[in-house]
């Protein structure tokens, strides 16, 4: 069986030339279905490479170079609504060929989506994030779009590219509505994810499958508690406003005035969010935050595995691989109960949920597993179980390869 993916990564391609992380998730997952017999695979991919195709392994790269100098950027940023066809008149080039039997699209944020209905042969869209909700919780509680405008004047440059980030996002999710809507099949991971799908395409077959992680989390050591005074706590996190860093530095505010508390909160994704201290009238420094900006996965289990608890403060998610990896490595967990999330963390058996966008509740958690350090253990212990099972790449790789067939079975009939 010949499948090819669309991805938003480069995977495997010139692993050696990459920097940090590499292909994420997807490098994960090429690992263990390139080796499968019964399968050859294709990945195609934007990238700078003006080759058409290179076989490295046993999978073949498509390199898709269409904005690979900086003039053909600068006009796929202002004119981005017509390049869809484009885009769309390269990935048939592809197909042709490599001739697969199913298409697997990694995401609906790109125009690989729109293939479904450009070709006859089966297309699978896998779910990732989803941008509808997404941007319906762009702006984090008390923030708005107004606030870029009030920062033109003095951030000319940045405040442009902030408002041009958002019109993209929206044009994005107008079209992931479109591809939503006719696409026949789908695969996620969380009941979240399910009923978006169910609302937008009812008569669309569902199949489930998880995610393969990094091989690092896999190979270390299970976190342990520490004996200490002071609380090490961790998230990971982008430069986005509904990932929550504002609850980040009003949590931490709390810790830090209402209790004796010794405390640090590490940051992992980002290096600084100016606008959130500024708005809020919170320095990190003030409230022992500090930025981390981005490290490697080995470097990021080091890190993690050195912690008390792991928080992600999130306004939306469907199932955010940090929360996976850190309940893997066998941290206790508290998150916001946003979007998958509770596909994910079964309250109070192998993590703790909280609302979204309530300080106190997060600080009042916080402190209570400080307290109760056996209770804490036994939390990340039933996340570690439920991760390893819920992440295990052969239950994977022959959930994906049953997926295939099936695919294949119903374009055969």
């Amino acid at each position: 069986m010949k499948v090819l993916w669309f991805t938003n990564t480069p995977s495997l391609y010139k692993k050696n030339d990459k920097g940090y992380n590499g292909g994420g998730w997807i490098e994960s997952l090429e690992h263990i279905v390139a080796d499968e017999k019964d399968i050859e695979l294709g990945i195609s991919f934007f990238h700078n490479d003006n080759c058409f195709k290179s076989k490295e392994r046993n999978t073949t790269y498509y390199p898709i170079p269409l904005y690979n100098t900086k003039l053909n950027k600068i006009c796929h940023t202002v004119f981005n609504s017509k390049y869809d066809e484009i885009e769309l008149s390269y990935y048939l080039k592809v197909i042709r060929d490599f001739q697969p039997d199913v298409i697997h699209v990694f995401g609906s944020e790109r125009s690989f989506g729109l293939l479904s209905t450009k070709t006859a042969i089966p297309v699978v869209i896998h779910l990732q994030g989803i941008l509808i909700p997404s941007l319906n919780s762009y702006f984090a509680p008390g923030s708005c779009k107004l606030e870029i405008y009030k920062h033109i004047l003095f951030s000319p440059v940045k405040s442009s590219l902030a408002l041009r980030s958002l019109s993209l996002f929206a044009k994005h999710s107008k079209r992931e509505e479109k591809i939503l809507r006719q696409c026949t099949y789908f695969m996620g991971r969380t009941a979240w994810d399910k009923a978006v799908v169910s609302l937008y395409a009812p008569s669309a077959t569902y199949f489930y499958c998880s995610e393969v992680l990094r091989s690092d989390f896999y190979e270390a050591l299970p976190w342990k508690f520490q004996k200490r005074n002071k609380i090490f706590l961790s998230s990971t996190l982008s430069k986005t406003s509904y990932k929550g860093f504002d609850l980040i530095l009003k949590t931490a505010k709390l810790l830090k005035d209402l209790t004796d508390v010794d405390f640090e909160w590490r940051i992992f994704g980002i290096n600084e969010y100016k606008e959130w201290e500024y708005k809020l009238g919170i320095k990190c420094k003030d409230v022992n935050v500090h930025l981390r900006g981005v490290v490697e996965a080995k470097k990021l289990v080091e890190e993690l595995l050195n912690t008390d608890l792991f928080i992600h403060p999130s306004y939306i998610d469907n199932s955010p691989n940090s929360v996976c990896e850190a309940q893997l490595l066998g941290l206790p967990v508290i998150s916001t109960n946003v979007g998958g999330i509770s596909s994910l963390i079964d309250h109070d058996k192998n993590g703790l949920l909280v609302p979204a966008n309530d300080p106190w509740m997060l600080a009042s958690n916080i402190l209570m597993l400080h307290k109760k350090p056996q209770y804490a253990q036994q939390l990340g212990e039933n996340a570690r179980i439920t991760a390893l099972e819920r992440h295990n790449p052969e239950n994977i790789k022959k959930d994906l390869v049953n997926v295939y067939q099936t695919l294949l079975g119903n374009r055969q009939k």
